[in-house]
């Protein structure tokens, strides 16, 4: 059996008809943008604050560092706030840094679905006249405190490809009003990434999907496709990437595929929230004793990229997984280092030892039970409590 780490494409996901009448933040949003990735919304939305000031950008240490360097390439000045292990942020350590630093701009990150404490975080920026910006690429659908997250604050950005079977895109939202950026935004010409990196994510997906029902039949059809992707490449075949690190200005400008437009109108999200809700909940209780998670319980509203363990060694145990059919990711492993920012111990912790385990919207009961038992079999808690708040 194989679990992949992230849900795949299913035939009839491209045939089905458009769903009506479906209202579900941030698709329904008045002042919405989609682009091919969410590093080039980030980027836009700082170029359009920094066109005519200077700003400084508070965000978390802990990050993926793509849209470090997308604000920072815009001329945005990004200084860090420390997270704690469990990934929260503290509201009274915020202040403290925003008055330390002079910041213009609080950059929230809600890690792996799971919300950050936002009524004190928005009080904090009105008191300070501070803007809001929520980066939600990891909590699409998410919600608390009855709203969708993303609604709080006064811009937020959505990654989609990583919650919903897409080739690529991202939307950034507007939720005040500001003629300003809504112009600059609107005046942004957007170029296709062209049919070869739409068609060739698209064929991924529909393999990942495959091979998570039939694991041997999948996995050569996707050695066929690491051969074809070569020989396109050998022949020069330009494609844009998705998922990758890093940050390039010469790609900001590129527009969501219209496969993804297409898929994204049929898409049932009140469905894929409660089976990943399920699923997260399922591996919580079999995975009681034997793994040591972040988050000890799954708060209402919160639709569960991944489920995040801390694990030991984090390569070691993802290797591992890997060889027993579990696709666990490496959260995060690198850092960009950035002038004037400093990290604290817990994000180096946090680093070392995260580990994302699938619970999408494509696996089934027994694909949740498999998990289970490979980590069990494993056994790969942190044991020692000094060295983790978070043992299980």
């Amino acid at each position: 059996m194989f679990a992949p780490v992230f849900q795949g494409l299913a035939p009839f996901d491209l045939l089905r008809p458009a769903r009506a009448g479906v209202s579900t933040f941030p698709f329904d949003a008045p002042q919405r943008w989609y682009f091919y990735r969410a590093r080039n919304a980030i980027y836009h939305l700082f170029r359009t604050l920094t066109a005519k000031q200077k700003v400084t950008v508070l965000a978390p240490d802990y990050n993926s560092g793509n849209e470090v360097l997308a604000m920072h390439a815009a001329g945005a000045t990004v200084r860090y706030c420390p997270v704690g292990r469990t990934m929260r942020l503290d509201p009274a350590e915020v202040e403290r840094q925003c008055e330390r630093h002079r910041s213009d701009v609080l950059y929230v990150i809600h890690y792996a679905g799971w919300p950050q404490p936002m009524t004190a975080l928005v009080d904090l920026c009105r008191r300070r006249r501070m803007l809001l910006v929520e980066d939600c690429a990891l909590a699409l659908l998410s919600g608390a405190e009855g709203r969708p997250l993303g609604s709080f604050g006064d811009w937020s950005v959505f990654c989609l490809y990583k919650t919903l079977p897409l080739p690529n895109g991202a939307v950034l939202v507007q939720n005040i009003e500001h003629d300003g950026v809504a112009a600059a935004i609107d005046r942004v010409e957007l170029r296709s990434a062209g049919v070869a990196s739409a068609a060739g994510r698209t064929a991924e997906l529909l393999l990942q999907r495959l091979r998570s029902r039939a694991d041997r039949i999948g996995a050569g059809l996707q050695r066929v496709k690491a051969v074809m992707g070569r020989a396109a490449s050998a022949l020069h075949v330009e494609r844009e990437k998705i998922g990758d690190m890093g940050f390039d200005v010469d790609d900001v400008d590129l527009a969501m595929s219209p496969i993804s437009e297409r898929l994204l109108a049929r898409m049932d999200f009140g469905a894929i929230k409660a089976r990943r809700r399920a699923n997260a909940s399922r591996l919580a209780l079999r995975l009681a004793g034997h793994a040591t998670p972040v988050f000890r319980d799954l708060p209402d509203g919160v639709c569960p990229l991944f489920f995040p363990v801390l694990v030991p060694d984090k390569h070691r145990a993802a290797m591992a997984l890997r060889a027993r059919g579990v696709d666990a990711l490496e959260f995060w492993n690198d850092r960009f280092e950035i002038e004037g920012c400093e990290v604290s111990t817990a994000e180096r912790f946090l680093r070392d030892h995260v580990l994302e385990l699938p619970v999408h919207q494509d696996l089934t009961a027994r694909h949740i039970d498999h998990v289970a038992r490979q980590i069990a079999a494993l056994d790969l808690r942190i044991h020692d409590a000094a060295d983790s708040v978070f043992a299980a």
